[in-house]
């Protein structure tokens, strides 16, 4: 049985990344039609630092999503930095684990890479002039610096992101399904890129071989391709798109299935999501969402 993270981080890592996924699943999905997209503030931070589609790449190995979030706190000595976590990690006792864990997010939270969505219109526009001046005036070297630094934070932010879409629709991650289509599995290729189109543009595999689709070498499957893309990630509503996003970040960590309906809601409360907008007011109800969330990963949503 693969190894799984101790329940104190996985229940701190949800309280910590599930709302802000879910608040992208929420504001965004209801808007389009099933169809996902982030906000476009973050395409165009996305775009400008020069990451484009490459991020898609993080998907061959679930380590590699880990791994840009360590560069991107770590800058400096990541090495060495992702030595000294994983050794601490395996050798020290659960809670002080948690401890480090913690204080790596509290770095994390720390940075001001996502103040100016916190900002009025007229604030963020003023920001942006300033930050405009600002950028004029360091050196092409600390440029490239925090070009990369955001880089690194966007691609383990959108891989993460999709990872965990893709967990909750077709109940496998992307960091799953993309390494079963480069072995030549179709149905992991249409559901990848149903899930996260970059993929077409932004992985080589997946780009060659549909461009070869596309000259009429395997029209059936081309046929299922186009189906899939045609088709919206989130094909029904999601009732309670911040509780089922907290489901997938606990099922990715192989976790929803042990918390007892109890614990749950304690995560939930420390997340901050509304047990009245969510139907979660008691145990039972708590245990009737999760069974949901089950059957619409299996059927798809």
């Amino acid at each position: 049985m693969q190894s799984r993270v101790e329940k104190s981080i996985a229940r701190l890592l949800v309280v910590k990344f599930a709302p802000e996924c879910g608040e992208v699943l929420s504001l965004y999905r209801a808007k389009r039609d099933g169809w996902i997209k982030m906000p476009e503030e973050i395409e165009q931070i996305r775009k400008h630092s020069g990451l484009g589609d490459a991020y898609v790449l993080a998907y061959e190995a679930e380590p590699r999503i880990l791994s840009c979030l360590m560069k991107f706190l770590c800058p400096e000595d990541t090495v060495k930095k992702l030595k000294e976590f994983d050794d601490a990690l395996i050798a020290t006792a659960e809670k002080d684990k948690l401890e480090l864990v913690e204080r790596l997010l509290d770095e994390l939270e720390n940075d001001n890479l996502s103040e100016s969505s916190l900002e009025t219109e007229g604030e963020s526009i003023k920001a942006c002039e300033t930050a405009q001046k600002e950028w004029e005036s360091i050196s092409e070297d600390e440029k490239a610096k925090i070009l990369s630094q955001i880089q690194l934070f966007f691609a383990f932010f959108y891989a993460y992101f999709y990872n965990h879409i893709a967990l909750m629709v077709h109940g496998q991650k992307l960091t799953t399904l993309v390494p079963l289509a480069l072995q030549g599995n179709q149905k992991a290729f249409c559901k990848a890129v149903q899930i996260d189109r970059n993929l077409l543009t932004g992985h080589p595999y997946f780009r060659d071989t549909y461009a070869r689709l596309l000259t009429g070498e395997d029209p059936k499957f081309l046929k299922a391709i186009a189906s899939h893309l045609n088709r919206p990630p989130i094909q029904g509503k999601i009732r309670f798109p911040a509780l089922y996003m907290l489901f997938a970040v606990l099922d990715g960590f192989k976790w929803l299935d042990d918390f007892t309906a109890t614990e749950i809601l304690d995560v939930c409360d420390d997340a901050r999501l509304d047990r009245y907008q969510n139907r979660i007011e008691d145990e039972s109800y708590l245990i009737k969402r999760r069974l949901e969330y089950r059957k619409k990963q299996k059927i798809g949503f």
